[in-house]
């Protein structure tokens, strides 16, 4: 096996600049994925409008992270703070600025709980029984949700704190899936036609949409710049502090998927399909820390995994070892806990374990 000084010295082989193709690379644009000198970094690369908000990185730190991505930790939690046991299943959760909890129930349960987080224990403050799929928390604390795809319709509503409902979008003849709101307070959401969501046929419509704190459409993305679809099903998307958007796709019916990572302008920075060894990965929840860091939840293998911002693999755990099973939904709170639902086998009930992350990833 070739040792590490071996790697780096193969790795500091001179390679020629992307645009003069004469001096000694220095820099890799990330979005443009193209090795450049410094004076073309500066007099070409730099004077581009498009390339402006580009991520530029030193050729130094793409050999130190191409050796040190092999090496993956097997922590991702450091701690087990408290656990809850609820009385729904668990699969999806967000947490408001002021730690209320927004509880969406799985399998044949149909409800949503509005909670608040105490010592030992969840106390219920509302309970709305809605067939919902996805979730966002609005600055005012208020609730915007969707519906799952057996409803016939799928109106953007938002949940009130006094407890009335409201219609803010009706994006007929389309469906909104994910949910999310950058910090721009831009929603960002998932959109496809109406019918069954499997097998996608090539009159399917798959998009991730920008709209506006105003609700007027922003942007849309769709195909990547050969026309490949960029999406089968988004169903969970986050941003993090450069507006990076990361979109749980589901692939299948058996809701096997991939993260999909897009820059602001929707052009496709990675895509992740999980480690080589899962021979089914399944994503359900996804978190950016404050450091932009990715965590992710895999319920078929009970495993969460961390990525860096350039999809690079950081550390998976196995978390069945600490008594967590199926981790459907993933949320951070306002102290930084990392809160994990699941639900039971028995599909009855659930849990909500809180824990710490390990310092590298927040």
């Amino acid at each position: 096996m070739a040792s590490r000084s071996a790697s780096i010295r193969r790795a500091q082989v001179p390679m020629p600049c992307g645009f003069c193709n004469g001096n000694k690379i220095q820099w890799k644009c990330e979005e443009c994925d193209i090795f450049m000198c410094n004076t073309c970094k500066d007099k070409i690369h730099g004077r581009i409008k498009s390339t402006k908000d580009h991520e530029v990185i030193s050729f130094k730190n793409i050999k130190e992270d191409s050796f040190s991505s092999t090496e993956v930790s097997s922590d991702v939690i450091s701690s087990i703070f408290n656990s809850y046991i609820t009385t729904i299943p668990v699969s999806n959760l967000q947490c408001s600025d002021d730690d209320i909890l927004y509880i969406i129930a799985s399998k044949d349960q149909e409800k949503l709980i509005k909670g608040k987080m105490l010592k030992a224990s969840i106390r219920t403050m509302m309970s709305l029984d809605e067939a919902i799929f996805d979730i966002a928390v609005n600055k005012q604390g208020e609730l915007l949700f969707t519906q799952l795809s057996r409803v016939p319709e799928s109106p953007l509503r938002l949940l009130l704190m006094s407890g009335e409902i409201r219609t803010l979008i009706n994006p007929n003849p389309m469906r909104l899936l994910a949910l999310h709101l950058n910090k721009d307070n831009e929603l960002v959401c998932g959109l496809r036609e109406q019918g069954p969501p499997f097998p996608i046929h090539d009159f399917s419509v798959r998009q991730v949409v920008i709209f506006g704190s105003d609700y007027k459409r922003k942007m849309t993305f769709e195909f990547d710049g050969k026309g490949n679809r960029l999406f089968s099903h988004p169903a969970r998307i986050r941003t993090d502090s450069k507006n990076v958007t990361y979109i749980v796709d589901w692939i299948a019916s058996n809701l096997s998927g991939r993260i999909v990572a897009l820059d602001r302008s929707g052009r496709l920075k990675f895509s992740y399909c999980g480690p080589t060894y899962f021979n089914f990965f399944k994503p359900s929840s996804i978190v950016v820390t404050p450091s932009d860091n990715i965590v992710l939840s895999d319920q078929h293998n009970d495993a969460l995994l961390a990525l860096n911002s350039r999809g690079n693999l950081l550390a998976i755990q196995f978390v069945h070892e600490l008594n967590i099973t199926t981790p459907c939904a993933l949320c951070i709170d306002s102290e930084g806990f990392l809160l994990i639902g699941c639900y039971q086998d028995e599909g009855q009930s659930g849990k909500i374990h809180a824990v710490k992350l390990t310092e590298t990833l927040m």
